[in-house]
């Protein structure tokens, strides 16, 4: 478990690609189950509650798995579905743990300016290593990784927020 821990460091650290991972379905499944799980508990407020959340993590997963089939398809590159799945769930997963592991303290001691840019900067490191990800998965440079996220994240945002709605504190 530690050594699939440390690879999930190391990919958010750009030093590894979702070709390192073994293609297993069952650590898709429960990769899939931790970033659901995860997303949804960070989620909550943005969604108004833990249920909307938990809609909108099965939209952004079901997203998300058709926009690496799709892509991976596109390339040729089919085969390497479930390691890139298993990279970005994973990585999902390891960014949302951090994120409540931040947010939590932050928000007892009443930070919550700081929690804003805490997220921006988790964001723009997230897409970098989202992008990282699909550089390895598509044979593309880094650079077109992160314009396909940006791209997939404004798209999917949309999307969910138009059956989920966002809850905007007043």
């Amino acid at each position: 478990m530690l050594a699939l821990i440390q690879f999930f460091v190391d990919l958010a650290l750009l030093r590894r690609g979702p070709q390192d991972l073994p293609a297993s379905a069952a650590l898709l499944v429960l990769l899939i189950g931790l970033n659901f799980v995860i997303g949804s508990i960070n989620g909550a407020d943005l969604f108004g509650g833990f249920l909307p959340a938990l809609g909108a993590n099965l939209l952004d997963v079901l997203l998300t798995l058709v926009l690496l089939f799709a892509l991976l398809q596109l390339r040729g590159h089919t085969a390497r579905l479930q390691q890139t799945a298993s990279a970005f769930f994973g990585l999902g997963a390891l960014a949302g743990v951090l994120m409540l592991a931040v947010r939590l303290p932050a928000e007892l001691l009443g930070l919550g300016t700081q929690i804003a840019l805490i997220d921006l900067v988790v964001a723009i490191w997230l897409h970098l290593a989202f992008g990282n990800i699909l550089r390895h998965a598509l044979d593309v440079p880094l650079l077109a990784g992160v314009i396909i996220m940006l791209s997939y994240t404004m798209i999917a945002f949309n999307l969910i927020a138009r059956v989920f709605p966002p809850v905007i504190a007043g």
